[in-house]
């Protein structure tokens, strides 16, 4: 665990690279995106997904149970599931949540009805309200499930070399965050204790991969309130609000412009991919770009050093 510290960089003259960027990504969002592809090798031969369905996990649970755990493997089972299967959770364990949208029915008088009854007074022509609310149930990773014997798959590495001008960057950064490696595997960023939690490196497919996602983190941290002070990392964190999704957005422009600006190339176009599915929650408004680019260009400012 090392903190990101060194020398203050010296004021510079703003950079174009920023719109560029911003266009390029808006040019890749208007165009149709390829699919978004993790940075690190899967244990899985696919995304997280229910052991005992082989279901894979969709929408906000895809970004949730696949990018912000601290656990290698893929796979989930409910509390249920692993207790059929001859298991126990594992003393000390934590759950994973999952949400999905549950539809309660009303008729014109504000009584309650089943879904089936519901479809059959629409089928005859009458009027139900369908009121949708946010649900959830935990899940728990097979790591915590002792007792059953799992067929999974090992967990892919990679051997790759530094990129020296992005690792003199990040070294070059004052007041940064502590960095963390995880016993697991996760990439994210704890506000209350100013910390990047990464994967292990040679969990990255490769090193342009590595360094896209400390960016990313990185971007996050300049919203500390000893920082920029911005509410989507000041504020209790709720994956599913409006408000964590623009965060998201301007913690992948920030990425963008990092990679581009440290002579990493390749990596706008899974960058915009990535913010075209948080876009599909903010109704595919490409405005928020620009309003995410405006943060994210702050955040690589100050990280630059120019504060």
């Amino acid at each position: 665990m090392a903190n990101v510290k060194g020398r203050k960089a010296t004021k510079s003259a703003p950079v174009d690279r920023y719109q560029q960027i911003t266009d390029r990504v808006i040019a890749a969002l208007e165009s149709g995106l390829v699919p978004w592809q993790s940075p690190v090798g899967s244990a899985n031969q696919k995304f997280a997904y229910n052991y005992v369905s082989g279901n894979e996990y969709r929408g906000i649970n895809f970004f949730l149970l696949n990018f912000m755990r601290s656990h290698v493997q893929g796979a989930y089972l409910t509390f249920k599931q692993a207790k059929t299967l001859g298991g126990n959770i594992r003393k000390g364990a934590k759950s994973e949540r999952v949400y999905f949208f549950k539809m309660y029915y009303r008729d014109e008088d504000g009584n309650g009805l089943s879904e089936r009854k519901a479809q059959e007074i629409h089928q005859r022509g009458g009027k139900v309200k369908a009121t949708p609310f946010l649900k959830s149930f935990p899940v728990f990773n097979v790591e915590d499930v002792e007792g059953i014997d799992f067929d999974l798959p090992q967990v892919e590495t990679f051997d790759h070399t530094p990129i020296e001008q992005a690792e003199k960057f990040v070294f070059s950064i004052t007041d940064g965050p502590t960095l963390a490696t995880a016993t697991g595997s996760a990439n994210f960023y704890t506000p209350g204790m100013d910390t990047i939690t990464m994967f292990p490196g040679n969990r990255y497919r490769t090193p342009e991969d590595y360094y896209s996602t400390l960016f990313h983190e990185l971007t996050h941290a300049t919203g500390h309130a000893n920082r920029l002070n911005r509410e989507g990392v000041t504020e209790a964190i709720n994956p599913t609000s409006e408000r964590y999704a623009r965060e998201e957005l301007t913690a992948e422009m920030g990425a963008a412009f990092l990679c581009a600006l440290t002579g990493i190339e390749g990596q706008v176009d899974n960058s915009a991919a990535y913010i075209g599915t948080w876009l599909q929650r903010l109704k595919d408004d490409k405005t928020l770009v620009y309003k995410a680019a405006a943060q994210a260009q702050k955040a690589t400012d100050w990280l630059k050093g120019v504060r």
